[in-house]
């Protein structure tokens, strides 16, 4: 539900790397759609800050270009919505730029007679992180120029940190400087359609309640496959591996949502406690453990890649079976499956139930019930059951219940995932976006594993052939 106040509140957006990568794939379109949906602040500046030598005109024809390029709806509302931004050129490093974002904002806020809200986006490279939030804080940025008006809300993208300790450091720099409801901790895969329908489906659906345990849950799968290899990305993806890149992050948050609790409440802070107290309950692992339920394999080609260390033990898919400590999951194997260079793009969390205890049908070789959440290429929700064949026999089929997202509401228009987070954003819900209790949790349990293989090195990593790799049993 839209908050009117929040909305009618002059607001400022300050995104910090507006000529890169994330503004052109995301953000901007994101804006622009909120923009025509009228789901904008009433009143609105976008101010762009990057290192390029461009002024307001400069940087709207290159944001025009992009908008052209990719045929954004409504053309002729292009140059309404660009006249909201404004340019700040600067390097990220240096306060002085800082400085004169302050003057210029501060204007703002003159003519406005208003002290408006201040929404800063960190579409930078995490490396810059802590120096940018430092210059945020020594030029007075994050200060509200008034104790009755204007909020002040900081966005930042995964990854955060690079293992626990630099993780732990970030959330600390940030807390000196802002409350936890002023932080904002995007993995955008919190936001899409089918992410956010698991709450939905697990909670409000009573028939699955007696049934989510271990007495009925034979296993758990979250699987992230990828058919493309590194390309350009080789000398960021040489530094993290599989593992750091989307098991620590996209693949536990998905985890999370199947085991954990029913909030109390639909709130954000309820939601965001069970999903922390789900990935705390994971058990870590020694490294002998490590390595009797962990698979890692590099496929062929891999340190030939630009960027990659010709010598790179890195790994590029990995297989892990997770265990967790909560009472109702004892025992159920929990595994996370993903690589590059797979037979098929496909992400997924398969739910695959027990065998029924009786045996008044003959199931042994029938396939055990299975639940599909299928996030990618498509978002659909399908239950593998058994039923009667036709005939005087009791032998029993195979069949699917299955609602595909798109095909059963083809006549609505979706919300992209960095529409809703920004939508969230502005009215200050957090359901969406990541506790640091969550991030700590992550980067706790796979820290066993980025441990041990780097000290395995080249040891059991196994290669193999991109295309139509399956991954393995």
């Amino acid at each position: 539900m839209k908050n009117t106040h929040t909305f009618s509140l002059p607001t400022i957006f300050v995104i910090f790397g507006i000529t890169g990568d994330l503004v052109k794939k995301k953000i901007l379109k994101s804006l622009y759609d909120l923009y025509l949906k009228q789901l904008l602040p009433e009143k609105f500046l976008i101010y762009g800050f990057s290192r390029r030598r461009y002024d307001d005109e400069q940087l709207r024809a290159y944001l025009l270009e992009i908008m052209n390029r990719r045929i954004f709806k409504e053309p002729k509302q292009y140059n309404a919505f660009l006249s909201h931004i404004h340019y700040v050129q600067g390097n990220f490093l240096t306060i002085s730029a800082y400085e004169d974002l302050a003057l210029k904002l501060g204007r703002v806020d003159k003519d406005w007679t208003f002290c408006s809200n201040k929404l800063f986006y960190l579409a930078v490279p995490p490396v810059v992180y802590p120096q940018l939030i430092n210059n945020l804080h020594l030029s007075g940025l994050t200060k509200p120029c008034s104790p009755e008006e204007g909020w002040t809300r900081v966005i930042l993208e995964k990854p955060f940190g690079t293992d626990f300790e630099s993780a732990k450091a970030l959330d600390m720099q940030l807390a000196k400087l802002f409350k936890e409801e002023q932080i904002y901790r995007v993995d955008h895969y919190l936001a899409k359609e089918t992410v956010r329908n698991i709450l939905a489906f697990r909670f409000g659906n009573s028939f699955l309640q007696p049934a989510w345990n271990k007495h009925y849950i034979h296993s758990i799968s979250v699987r992230l496959y990828e058919k493309d290899l590194v390309g350009s990305r080789g000398g960021f993806y040489d530094k993290v591996g599989a593992l750091r890149d989307v098991g620590q992050n996209h693949m536990l948050q998905l985890l999370a949502f199947f085991l954990m609790d029913q909030p109390k409440t639909f709130t954000p802070e309820e939601i965001k406690k069970e999903r922390s107290k789900a990935l705390s309950s994971l058990k870590l692992f020694s490294a002998q453990e490590v390595k009797d339920n962990a698979f890692r394999g590099q496929y062929d080609g891999y340190t030939n890649e630009d960027g990659v260390a010709a010598h790179s033990t890195i790994e590029t898919y990995f297989k892990i079976r997770a265990y967790s400590t909560c009472p109702d999951f004892v025992g159920v194997p929990l595994i996370l499956e993903s690589g590059k260079g797979m037979h098929q793009n496909r992400t997924e969390v398969v739910v695959e139930f027990k065998r029924p205890s009786s045996n008044l049908f003959d199931v042994d070789k029938q396939q055990n019930n299975t639940l599909h959440y299928l996030i990618k290429p498509h978002e659909k929700i399908s239950l593998d059951f058994l039923a009667k064949r036709p005939g005087f026999s009791y032998m029993l089929d195979s069949h699917e219940l299955s609602f595909d997202y798109h095909e059963r509401h083809r006549h609505e228009e979706f919300v992209d995932d960095y529409e809703a987070l920004l939508y969230d954003i502005i009215r200050g819900d957090q359901t969406l976006f990541v506790s640091t209790g969550e991030i700590l949790n992550q980067w706790k349990f796979i820290e066993p594993f980025v441990e041990t293989w780097n000290k395995m090195g080249i040891k059991d990593l196994q290669k193999y052939l991109p295309g139509n790799f399956e991954g393995i049993e």
